[in-house]
This record gives structure tokens, C-alpha cells and sequence, in this order.
């Protein structure tokens, strides 16, 4: 027992002999590794700072610690400039409040576009342009310099000292820049080229003067037409390219007037007149007189048209108009302007010979004797009316004036051509024949008769415009209006009351009473007057002058049942 109890403490002897070896041996291995790892880089020279060459040339080492506070400053680096003035030492916040203006400024400030039209410099307005700066973007870039790395670990740190050292022998200047909406380019343009341009102005008449009788002409002008389109385009490239002070040339054409002053003066002349003598009534005449006034030197431009109620007005005794012999329901009698279709028949052939366009023409429903049959015209107020059309490339004027029981119309515009005149002609196209309307009277004894209504002869008429060639040959023959002078039958009352009270049976037909001999009154005599028209005729001596034919209107003679408020038509 006691030889295996000394055997088990030997064994255990033996192991921690064992292991206060390997102890040792594990203690030498960790001294020997620290040796060669520690002391032995100690001994060599060597450490964990990071090397770096600053910018005299010379070897610098930090501890990474260091090295990154070092590069992680909240302040811009040295050698950083924004538009070219240094941020250095600056916090981002100070560098936005000392560039703040640039967020600030108007179009007005940085753009400044001047068009050149000739020899002369006209500024576009700014008013709508908006300008966006990206300072800020800017700022945040050249804050963010040198701040990254595209290398891991030391490394990176390394590189980004180097960026920042070089910084110091070369500068970065970060530059801003604007940008410029440009969408109101396009009106800011045309408001400031379109009022230099110019329509071409040609001579033109703008009166007529009736002292000398001819046209007031006025001068024509040059028109200026400029390519605004070309010059949108060309300042939306600069400001587009940053170019925001920029000169423009604006591309301009003239454009000559193709009528002057002096050709109107010399073409211009009187074209055709028409003249008829009037009555001896001064009532009549003063309406004559009145009319001419009222149209006297009155200028028509091209397209435009002449309405005889509108330029004369309505006549009236406050206008001037007198009392005169006037055509009422086909009838003669007083009335306020009589006689002014007279006036307005020497227009109207005037007009004709001067080959304007009549628009509107009504005859009398009576033929006047001053003109030939189916060349007169007629106005009312409303209607019928009179009116034309200056249907001509060229001005044209009216000179209408009454002397010594004397009217006369007078057109003044561009010529017919190679001395061609016209000449208005009515022609009969045919007669209507009044009859005789017998009425029975039972007032009336049998054998009296009265004449209510006198007849009068109805005429259709045709008329023609015959152009005529410098030497009087007829060249051609244009039909134009034509005339219907309605007929008027007589009427006669016959008398149908006998003697003996009775009222008696009349033929319709011949106006014969059909009665015994004793119921004719003998004492009471027959009216064997003829059967005539007892409607004044007008009057009027026809002009020596051969008178302007005009031809009639297309409308067929309507006679109002509802009297009009004048007539004036003799």
C-alpha cells in the first residue's frame, strides 16, 4: 500500500515538473515574439504613424488620430476661392451669408441685351426674365474638396493631405454660374422690335379740294419689315450660351411704296358729269342746292360706298328742306324735299359713266322730263335708297353744285381707260295703254259723270351702258337696269240715280245706264269732258345738255301702300 501511495505522488511530481516547464517554454515563445515584433521594430527605426511630405518637401508623420482631425476641420482649406475670392478658414454657413447676394440678384443685374437696328442700339426690357444662381450647389462642392478619397484606411487619409497640401501652391477657384429662364424672351423681343417696323404707306387722297377741284394727296411713306423671328432666335442662343451682355444685329428690309404722290396728282382727274336744268320753283331749288351741299367733295377710297340717306339725311324742315312738288303713291303733290331725286339722278348717272358699282336704283313711278325714260333714280326716306360702291384700285370724289336753275354732278378718280367714255341709254321695251274704269254713283242723277282719276301711260324700259372709244365708235353694250313706270287707268263716276228716285243698272264696260227716258233728269247735262290724266305732269324743262342715260333699277315699281314720310322723287 504504501509502495503504490509513493508511486502516485512521484506522478505527480513528474507532471507539474511538466508543466512549469512548458510554462517556461510558452513564456520564452511570447518573449521571443515580442522581441522581434516590438523591441526589434523599436530598435529598427520603425512605428504605426503615417508618413507624409508636406509642402517644403519635407517627411512629416502623424497618428492617424491626429492626421484625421487634422483633415476634418469644419472650415474651407486653405487655398480653396469661390469666384475668386478666398473662403479659407471659413465656415460653410459664413461663406452662404458672404455669397448671399447671388441668390439675390434680378435679371436686370446680369442680363443686358441691346438690339442694333441701323445705327441705332435699343435695349431689351428684362421685365419677366428669371435668373436661378447655383451658388449654393457651388459652395457645398467646394466644402466637400479634399474630403473624400477614393482609397481605404491610411491610404485614403494619406491621399486626402496631399490633395489639401497642394491646395496651398495651387489654388481651386470654384466658379458659379446662373442659369436664365427664357420663355418670356420671345415678347420681350416683339414688344421691343415690332413698333420700329412700318407698314408701307402709299399716297393717298385724304381730301379733295373743291376750290381748285382736285385731289388732296398725301405723301407715301417706306415700309420697314424686320426678321423678329431671326432675333428671338439669336438672343435665346446667347443667354443659352451664358452670354448674358450680347449685342444683337436685327436683319431689316425696306420696303419702297409702288404709288407716289406725284403719279396720283397726274392721273388722278374728273372721269364724267352729268347735268340738267331745273324748274323755277325756289323751293325745289333750295332742295336741290341742299343735296349738292351735303355730297359736295365727299371722298370715297377704294371699297368704300356711298348711301344717299345716310349722307344726306333724313329732310326735314329743320334741315332745311322746303315744300315742293314730290311723287306720293303715283301721285303729285307737296312735300318736304321735292325735287331732291333730281340731284340724286344726275349722281347716279354720273356714277354710271364713271363705271362704279351701283349697289342700289329705284325709278320714279312716274318718267321725270329732265331725263330720258329709265335713266333717273329715285330715293325716299327709308327706302328706296340710292347707293354704290367705289369698286376702283384708286380714290374717287363727288363735286356736285347748282347755278342758275342749273344741277350738276361731277366724278373726279382714275380715268377710263385709252379715253373711253359711257354713255347711259334707255330703250322701250313696251307701252301699256291705260283704260277707262267706269263706277256707278247712286249719289250722281243718270246723265252726270266725274272724272276721279285721270289715265297715264305705263312703260317698261331697258337700259344699256354703251362704252364708246376715244373717237365716238361704240365699243360694246352692256345691259344694266331696267325701268317699269306702272300704268294708271281713268276712273269716272257715272251717275245711276233717276228722276223718278230709282237707281238704275250702269254697263261696267261703256258706262251706259240702263234707265227709261223719263227717269233721266233733262236739265242735268252729261259730262262729255275725255277721259284724261289729272295728275300733274313734272314740269321740269328737260336740259339742253344731252343728259347721263343711266340705266334704271332691276326692281320692278312696288308702290307703297303705307305713304312714306317724303317722297321727293319728281
Amino acid at each position: 500500500m504504501k509502495k503504490n501511495a509513493a508511486k502516485r505522488r512521484q506522478k505527480k511530481i513528474t507532471t507539474a515538473v511538466v508543466g512549469v516547464v512548458a510554462g517556461l517554454l510558452a513564456v520564452s515563445a511570447i518573449g521571443t515574439v515580442l522581441y522581434f515584433t516590438v523591441l526589434k521594430n523599436v530598435i529598427g527605426g520603425k512605428s504605426n504613424k503615417i508618413v507624409v511630405t508636406d509642402v517644403n518637401g519635407s517627411e512629416v508623420s502623424f497618428e492617424p488620430e491626429e492626421l484625421q482631425a487634422q483633415l476634418d476641420v469644419p472650415t474651407f482649406y486653405e487655398g480653396i476661392t469661390i469666384n475668386g475670392v478666398s473662403v479659407a478658414g471659413k465656415s460653410k454657413d459664413e461663406v452662404k451669408a458672404q455669397f448671399a447676394e447671388e441668390n439675390n440678384k434680378s435679371a436686370s443685374d446680369l442680363v443686358n441685351v441691346t438690339f442694333l437696328v441701323g445705327d441705332e442700339s435699343i435695349p431689351m426690357p428684362t421685365t419677366g426674365l428669371t435668373v436661378t444662381s447655383d451658388i449654393d450647389s457651388i459652395i457645398d462642392k467646394a466644402y466637400d474638396y479634399g474630403r473624400t478619397s477614393t482609397l481605404q484606411g491610411d491610404d485614403g487619409l494619406k491621399d486626402r493631405y496631399n490633395t489639401i497640401n497642394a491646395l496651398k501652391t495651387n489654388p481651386v477657384d470654384f466658379v458659379s454660374t446662373y442659369s436664365l429662364d427664357t420663355s418670356a424672351v420671345d415678347q420681350l423681343t416683339r414688344e421691343t422690335l415690332e413698333p420700329l417696323q412700318k407698314e408701307v404707306v402709299e399716297a393717298y387722297a385724304s381730301g379733295f379740294d373743291l376750290e381748285n377741284l382736285e385731289f388732296v394727296i398725301e405723301e407715301s411713306q417706306e415700309g420697314n419689315v424686320i426678321d423678329i423671328d431671326k432675333a428671338i432666335a439669336d438672343v435665346k442662343t446667347a443667354l443659352d450660351g451664358k452670354e448674358y451682355e450680347v449685342v444683337i444685329p436685327v436683319t431689316q428690309e425696306v420696303i419702297e411704296p409702288t404709288t407716289s404722290a406725284e403719279f396720283l396728282r397726274e392721273y388722278l382727274g374728273l372721269v364724267s358729269t352729268t347735268t340738267s336744268k331745273t324748274s323755277s320753283n325756289d323751293n325745289r331749288n333750295t332742295n336741290i342746292r341742299l343735296v349738292c351741299e351735303k355730297i359736295d367733295g365727299l371722298v370715297l377710297q377704294p371699297g368704300e360706298s356711298f348711301n344717299f340717306n345716310d349722307v344726306v339725311g333724313q329732310r326735314t324742315e329743320a334741315a332745311g328742306f322746303k315744300m315742293a312738288h314730290g311723287i306720293f303713291n303715283g301721285d303729285m303733290r307737296d312735300e318736304l324735299g321735292g325735287g331732291i331725286c333730281q340731284a340724286n339722278t344726275m349722281l347716279y348717272q354720273s356714277v354710271t359713266k364713271a363705271d362704279l358699282q351701283v349697289d342700289e336704283r329705284k325709278n320714279h313711278t312716274i318718267p321725270s322730263t329732265y331725263v330720258d325714260k329709265g335713266t333717273d333714280a329715285t330715293v325716299t326716306w327709308e327706302s328706296p335708297n340710292f347707293q354704290f360702291t367705289n369698286n376702283t384700285e384708286y380714290p374717287v370724289a363727288i363735286h356736285a353744285f347748282y347755278a342758275d336753275q342749273h344741277v350738276t354732278v361731277e366724278i373726279y378718280g382714275r380715268p377710263l381707260p385709252d379715253g373711253q367714255t359711257i354713255e347711259l341709254v334707255g330703250e322701250l321695251v313696251r307701252e301699256i295703254a291705260p283704260t277707262t274704269v267706269y263706277v256707278a254713283d247712286p249719289t250722281m242723277a243718270i246723265g252726270t259723270k266725274s272724272t276721279t282719276t285721270g289715265s297715264r301711260t305705263g312703260y317698261d324700259y331697258k337700259s344699256y351702258k354703251v362704252w364708246r372709244d376715244a373717237d365716238g365708235n361704240e365699243i360694246k353694250k352692256e345691259e344694266y337696269f331696267p325701268s317699269h313706270y306702272p300704268v294708271r287707268n281713268a276712273e269716272i263716276h257715272v251717275g245711276v240715280l233717276g228722276a223718278d228716285g230709282k237707281v238704275y243698272p250702269m254697263d261696267p264696260k261703256t258706262g251706259a245706264v240702263n234707265a227709261p227716258p223719263e227717269a233721266i233728269t233733262p236739265t242735268v247735262p252729261s259730262d262729255t269732258t275725255p277721259v284724261a290724266d289729272t295728275t300733274p305732269a313734272d314740269t321740269t324743262p328737260a336740259d339742253t345738255t344731252p343728259a347721263d342715260t343711266t340705266p334704271a333699277d332691276t326692281v320692278a315699281d312696288t308702290e307703297p301702300t303705307t305713304p312714306p314720310e317724303e317722297n321727293g322723287g319728281a
